[in-house]
């Protein structure tokens, strides 16, 4: 359990959405397939333990365990377009229970700019799979995403979030 709290205190999230900054500012820090793959083979370097990169037209975010919040947004930022500095000032940040809570409402399509988007799901599952076949998805990872797919699910079949027109119009 001790192990458990640890990794929770390093655990971070850091990103831009659509909440946040205009589409120009989210496109710089978009990561695509092979940008997301050259930052799995140099997350070590950074002493970055863990990590998963969720990157839509909506938002980009990197979940990882690391030292500090600064190894993960350093990162992120050796294959986007955007500077390190511009992302800090357009970026959130959440750490520890704040983060996997950030996670839980973005899997249950609740921090989506379409309420009830259920699009979001099938990213998240790429992004952690991808990780994950890369050797960056440890146990700690591993269970916070099942517990986050879960929560989705639970969300889908026992509300009624996702029923009815879903554009942003409506």
């Amino acid at each position: 359990m001790a192990a458990m709290n640890n990794l929770l205190a390093n655990f971070y999230l850091t990103g831009v959405n659509y909440r946040k900054s205009d589409a120009g500012i989210r496109s710089k820090f978009a990561v695509h397939d092979e940008g997301y793959v050259r930052l799995l083979h140099i997350a070590a370097r950074l002493q970055v333990k863990e990590f998963f990169i969720l990157s839509t037209c909506n938002r980009t975010e990197i979940y990882g365990i690391a030292p500090d919040v600064e190894s993960l947004s350093g990162l992120l930022c050796t294959e986007t377009r955007g500077s390190h500095d511009e992302f800090i000032a357009n970026a959130y940040v959440k750490k520890g229970r704040e983060a996997v809570q950030h996670l839980f409402d973005v899997a249950s399509g609740l921090d989506s700019q379409i309420l009830g988007d259920y699009e979001i799901v099938g990213q998240l599952k790429k992004a952690v799979k991808t990780a994950k076949e890369h050797g960056m998805v440890g146990t700690f990872l591993d269970r916070l995403a099942s517990m986050a797919f879960q929560c989705s699910k639970a969300v889908k079949t026992n509300t009624s979030l996702s029923g009815g027109t879903v554009s942003v119009s409506f």
